[in-house]
């Protein structure tokens, strides 16, 4: 056969180069663990990837014990959902590669040096451009992702946050709400209009962080409050104040979320009660870890979370643990 040498020459080559790419891809900061692709069986409305997001500041091998079989454990309680792990370095290239188009991102986000805004920022990032659930390496799955949303709101929800704490309408500590929404774990539809405006708030934030303090991006230092308020909890919750507000014509505040027993449906965002994401706190009438309503429990171990910030002993201190 006279073509036989040639299309010998063509498999190799292309079989190389298949192996330089995997061999690339490996050595990426970006961990692909397992998955599907694309589906709507979760009631995003519209399909939507079924991924779970997490981040780590090295290699997911180098975890402790105890992350690793958290981590494992997402998957085992989600095996049919693509589980996508993101180191450090991993971050800035998703972010220039989804983003490309995007240069306010992509400046602030790839100018950051202080780990605990790059962290939360990149959650609000990765629900934006691909969608999915985003949550802490410390946390636990306790349900499987696609029982989180009753059947009555499958159809009709595009994102899912859960209440941190409740005050129940008393004065909060100094620069905390009086209801406040976790970001330790959250729910979306890539693209949605909650995740844009999170992240334009975000930027705005940051940029304006920078300024008051005259510095670049990479030298931001910031305290308690300021992570709070430009990329933390109570930014993501004035966010989505703000969005369901416009989208559905009234002022939404907290006093639509207060007191939460159930799910509440505030146009396409289902609003979980604490218990949910905020079960083991000693506050707001938390369940406990085992409580039938508890989807993810939240261990506080702040892997990302030391340093300058006095956020983990704050949050460990009321915690049961």
């Amino acid at each position: 056969m006279p073509n036989g040498p040639k299309r010998f020459r063509v498999l190799v080559v292309a079989t190389t180069v298949l192996v330089i790419l995997v061999l690339l891809y490996r050595a990426s900061g970006l961990n692909r663990i397992k998955g599907l692709g694309l589906s709507s069986a979760t009631g995003f409305g519209k399909p939507t990837r079924r991924k779970i997001w997490q981040t780590t500041k090295f290699s997911p091998m180098s975890l402790e014990e105890g992350d690793r079989k958290n981590l494992e454990k997402w998957d085992e309680m989600n095996p049919t959902w693509r589980h996508e792990v993101l180191t450090d370095g991993g971050c800035d290239e998703y972010v220039r590669d989804r983003f490309a188009a995007r240069p306010d991102i992509v400046s602030v986000f790839t100018g950051l040096k202080d780990n605990i805004l790059r962290a939360d920022l990149i959650r609000y990032l990765v629900l934006l451009g691909d969608g999915g659930v985003y949550s802490d390496i410390d946390t636990q799955s306790l349900k499987p992702i696609d029982q989180w949303v009753p059947p009555e709101y499958k159809n009709v929800t595009n994102a899912v946050l859960g209440v941190e704490y409740d005050t129940f309408g008393q004065d909060p500590a100094p620069a905390l709400l009086i209801v406040q929404f976790v970001n330790w774990t959250i729910m979306s539809k890539s693209g949605h209009p909650l995740m844009e405006m999170t992240v334009r708030n975000a930027i705005q934030a940051i940029t304006a962080l920078a300024e008051r303090q005259q510095v670049p991006l990479s030298h931001i230092q910031a305290n308690f409050n300021d992570v709070l308020a430009s990329t933390g909890p109570a930014l993501l919750t004035t966010a989505a104040f703000e969005y369901l507000s416009e989208a559905t014509g009234t002022e939404i505040s907290w006093l639509n979320v207060t007191g939460l027993t159930a799910p509440k449906l505030i146009h396409d965002v289902l609003i979980l009660p604490v218990t949910a994401f905020g079960n083991g706190q000693r506050h707001s009438n938390a369940g406990t870890p085992d409580d039938p309503a508890a989807l993810v429990h939240h261990l506080f171990s702040g892997s990302w979370k030391t340093g300058s910030h006095a956020f983990k002993a704050m949050i460990q201190a009321d915690h049961q643990g």
